[in-house]
């Protein structure tokens, strides 16, 4: 008799929006459980991510008190996993095992038993997380058959659960069936029971049908709740499957490993899904692959290739995106100065305690990549990474007496030395070897990183929407699969990409043709080679001093510019250009900036003199002559930036928007600002002087 293995994996991101929770809650979480409850012989393994089990903890009590009856009745098991779903292979070993072991602690406290299985965040599989696994007293995991065929194995291998090991240590992995996520629950429950009663005489190696899979595909992903709930094709697949007990027997994963012995051993690549495959990969790499694993399909031997192509790595998202690498390398940062603080004596400590947990949500892995899922592209989730580095380091450095000064060190793992100036207030994070620029900029009362923007990448499903603004089709077929779908018009004309990370205190000379138009677009032409060059850094007491000989069209201009501090809740940033340069060129010194309600009705621009309104929100684009000063303002957050200037300069200012993809379609996403502070360059001097002065504070102080 064939079994039916059902898992189901329920989860949220650390910072993501209460409403959006409570929607998925209603529309999937809550009427999904409901059902199933009305079916007890069907059974579920559910994985709950540790930040969306303590939110309904908080505000949905009645769903985990439903849940633990279900438990204690034996139709759900509950799996576990690491608490704020990491992708484990990519944070330090001493936090792998924690997360888990905390989240297995967090599970047996609330419904009296402990998982053995756990949940792999996005299926990021490699080699030696096995070692890992059994550290953490797990035993085994669900993956996608993907994986398997990836080693060579056929889906008629794929009927039960194979060993593997890492020095020694063994678990257990479970191939969920592509099969089956294809028919549940996208097609009428007639064809799985048919897809089912055929199995027997399809699989060579086992005897299960094994299905891992979002639980968010029942209701909240669009157009499934109508579908799945009120068009009852939820309440006909689980009427469906207890018809069936006289051929098909439900189970639990757990169940299924002490009924059944394995089928094999086996040992996987390092990969993810397919999709994850493609996601990662380069813009041009990323299109051609998925043109080219939609060709396949139309080939006579397609099948056959198909099961040897693949894909990037997910660890090529730290390549792809370096904002994704330096948060990484930040919380790395933060987890091994939490390290240094761990002793004997601290064991226990609360606050070493509350450091961890918050180095742990920084962990949450939807923040560091980009797909139709995945929420780099998102600033709320990036915000809420920053924001728990950097009260986990508060933490970290209290009582620990003034901390001030300047350090040292290749942070983001590039093989170039970057500056940190500290402050009481500030932390200053400086790059020589991108043009001297400024990459993070901490206001710690707040925790805010003012310097959270998001470069305009191209991506690989870009083709689409241009082909869309031409009238073409982007694969030279009328597909289903091919729409493409807008969340808003116009979109085309936001597809600009940039030539360089965006960042601070980055210096240019501009021609007289520079116009805020083609500064928008990257259009304009570059005089020298500031932007991108590498400075010479020297530290100073607490001075770090940049300097560098530069182009300026056909001549030759030395800058420096050196950051100090000025009090506990400011700095200063002193330039001085000397060379003589052609007439009508320009110096332009470039901020990139956001606030943590982005360009909501919360945020604004004040300036000196005052622009045309008083207060101007940071979706606006314009000019301003003779400015001395401007502020950001966050009411709701409460904190403030200011950046002075000691001689007038010409202001641009403009949004920074990418164009990404989505579930839901194409959108536009505001990344931040983009201020631009222009300064004429005098032909007949050899020498000119400017002063930024920047203060943060928090609003009512």
């Amino acid at each position: 008799m064939p079994y039916f293995v059902f898992c189901i994996h329920n989860h949220q991101p650390v910072g993501n929006f209460e409403e959006v929770i409570e929607e998925n809650y209603r529309r999937s979480y809550l009427p999904f459980l409901s059902a199933l409850s009305r079916h007890p012989r069907v059974k579920l393994s559910l994985h709950t991510t540790g930040f969306l089990l303590d939110w309904m903890i908080k505000n949905h009590p009645e769903y985990v008190e439903m849940l633990k009856t279900m438990v204690d009745a034996g139709q759900v098991e509950i799996m576990g996993g690491g608490y704020y779903e990491p992708i484990l292979s990519v944070i330090p070993e001493r936090d792998r095992v924690r997360q888990i072991t905390l989240f297995s602690d967090r599970i047996e406290k609330v419904f009296r038993t402990r998982p053995r299985g756990i949940w792999l965040a996005e299926r990021v599989w490699e080699p030696t997380l096995p070692t890992t696994i059994r550290a953490a007293g797990l035993e085994y995991l669900v993956l996608d058959d993907y994986h398997f065929i990836k080693s060579g194995l056929t889906k008629e291998d794929l009927g039960g659960y194979y060993i593997t090991e890492d020095q020694g240590n063994v678990i257990k992995i479970f191939p969920g069936s592509e099969a089956l996520r294809y028919l549940i629950p996208f097609k009428p429950p007639g064809e799985l029971e048919a897809h089912l009663k055929g199995l027997g005489g399809f699989l060579k190696k086992g005897n299960a049908a094994i299905y891992g899979d979002d639980g968010e595909k029942f209701g909240s992903w669009p157009g499934t709740h109508k579908w799945v709930f009120e068009d009852g094709w939820l309440e006909s697949f689980l009427t469906m499957i207890e018809a069936s007990l006289d051929w098909l027997t439900p189970l639990s994963l757990g169940e299924y490993l002490d009924m059944e012995e394995p089928v094999g051993r086996i040992y996987l690549p390092t990969t993810s899904y397919m999709e994850m495959g493609e996601w990662s990969l380069p813009a041009c790499a990323s299109a051609e692959y998925a043109r080219l694993a939609v060709d396949i399909k139309g080939w006579k031997d397609g099948d056959r290739v198909r099961r040897f192509l693949q894909g990037g790595v997910w660890r090529n998202f730290f390549s792809k995106y370096p904002e994704s690498n330096w948060m990484h390398k930040r919380m790395l940062m933060a987890s091994k100065a939490l390290e240094g603080k761990r002793t004997a004596a601290s064991q226990g400590d609360p606050d070493i305690d509350i450091a961890e947990r918050l180095i742990h949500q920084a962990q949450c892995n939807d923040a560091y990549w980009h797909g139709v899922f995945g929420g780099l592209y998102l600033p709320h989730l990036r915000t809420k990474v920053y924001q728990s580095i950097i009260e986990a380091e508060n933490i970290l450095e209290a009582g620990a007496g003034d901390r001030s000064g300047v350090t040292v060190s290749d942070i983001d793992a590039d093989d170039h030395s970057e500056a940190v100036m500290r402050t009481r207030d500030f932390n200053l994070f400086i790059k020589p070897s991108a043009g001297g620029s400024l990459v993070e900029l901490d206001y710690k009362p707040k925790a805010v990183n003012f310097s959270n923007t998001l470069t305009r990448w191209h991506e690989g499903y870009h083709h689409k929407l241009e082909a869309r603004e031409k009238g073409a089709d982007p694969q030279g077929a009328v597909s289903i699969h091919d729409i493409v779908k807008v969340k808003e018009e116009g979109l085309e004309r936001y597809l600009k990409y940039d030539t360089h990370r965006r960042a601070s205190f980055v210096d240019r000379v501009l021609g007289a043709d520079a116009t805020i138009e083609s500064f928008y677009a990257n259009e304009f032409a570059e005089i020298g080679d500031l932007a991108d060059g590498r400075y010479d850094c020297e530290i100073k007491d607490t001075r770090v001093i940049l300097s560098r000989s530069a182009k300026a069209g056909g001549s030759a201009i030395d800058v420096r510019k050196v950051f100090k501090p000025d009090g506990h809740d400011s700095f200063k940033a002193e330039y001085q250009i000397k060379g003589e340069v052609e007439q009508g060129l320009r110096f332009a010194v470039e901020f990139n900036l956001m606030l943590p309600c982005c360009d909501g009705p919360a945020t604004f621009y004040q300036s000196v003199p005052p622009m045309t309104s008083e207060e101007i929100g940071l979706g606006s684009t314009g000019v301003k002559e003779g400015v001395e000063a401007l502020t950001i303002s966050d009411t709701h957050t409460g904190v403030y930036l200011t950046i002075e200037t000691e001689r007038p300069a010409t202001l641009w200012r403009f949004p920074v928007h990418t164009v990404s993809l989505s579930e839901g379609g194409f959108e536009k996403i505001y990344q931040g600002s983009c201020l631009v502070f222009i300064f004429d360059l005098d032909s007949r001097s050899a020498q000119m002087n400017l002063c930024f002065r920047v203060r943060a504070g928090s609003l009512g102080k």
